[in-house]
């Protein structure tokens, strides 16, 4: 999505825009940020892709310094509003992609929560780069994407009569929902792609969100907890050389 659109988007943000820290139902975010450690005494959180801040204002409290990273200028203004009395925050209005020029290897916990979803294969190289590259050796990142096996559940609710909005995928995971696109992962897609930048993975799960979310009611089964995105946790290793 580009920044105008973005922009557009921020007055209705908390309605309009995935939002897995207001929305997951199982707590794993609590889980497997409580995961993270050992963290130094006073550890820096960089947030990559921040959108209204809603990572920041239940989890800042724990950081020391904080730099948030957002593309549109609207919703950076509405993440000041709202994480006003978190203390220690450097607010940066640009790419992921470009971030990591600006901060360098300065995270202890890396956040990046369902941001990493361009169609553009291109772009989201740059943005697993920018996450790595920003992480110490040491440090932590947390990484939330869709999951493409949710996808894959919905899709045969729906077939099974469902009510809800039908959705393509493609081979290489990409789904287009609604008219836009949007790269879906699996979870050993997932794992290999975070090892590959340098990390060694310590945890992968999945944060459930109501069937709602999908425009979708409840299976009567009752089986299905919900859809899920998958969440990652993995430690930066040292610098070789």
């Amino acid at each position: 999505m580009d920044r105008a659109a973005w922009n557009e988007l921020a007055e209705d943000f908390e309605e309009l825009v995935c939002d897995v820290v207001s929305e997951e139902t199982n707590d794993q975010l609590r889980r497997f940020v409580g995961a993270a450690r050992p963290m130094p005494k006073e550890p820096v959180l960089v947030d990559l892709g921040c959108g209204i801040g809603s990572f920041i204002l239940r989890f800042g409290g724990r950081f020391k310094e904080i730099v948030a990273v957002e593309f549109a200028a609207r919703a950076i203004a509405q993440a000041k509003e709202r994480c006003a009395a978190v203390a220690g925050i450097e607010w940066l209005t640009m790419d992921v992609a470009r971030a990591a020029k600006r901060i360098g290897a300065r995270a202890d916990l890396t956040v990046c929560l369902n941001v990493i979803t361009s169609a553009n294969a291109v772009v989201r190289k740059a943005q697993w780069l920018s996450l790595a590259t920003v992480t110490k050796p040491a440090g932590f990142a947390l990484i939330v994407v869709p999951s493409l096996e949710s996808e894959e559940m919905i899709q045969d609710h729906i077939r099974r009569g469902v009510k809800g909005v039908k959705s393509t995928t493609s081979i290489d995971g990409v789904v287009d929902a609604d008219g836009k696109q949007q790269k879906y992962y699996r979870r050993d897609e997932l794992i290999s792609l975070v090892s590959g930048q340098g990390f060694q993975v310590k945890r992968v799960g999945r944060v459930v969100s109501p069937w709602s979310r999908e425009g979708l009611d409840r299976p009567r089964s009752g089986n299905d907890k919900g859809p899920w995105d998958w969440i990652c946790l993995a430690q930066r290793l040292p610098s070789v050389g």
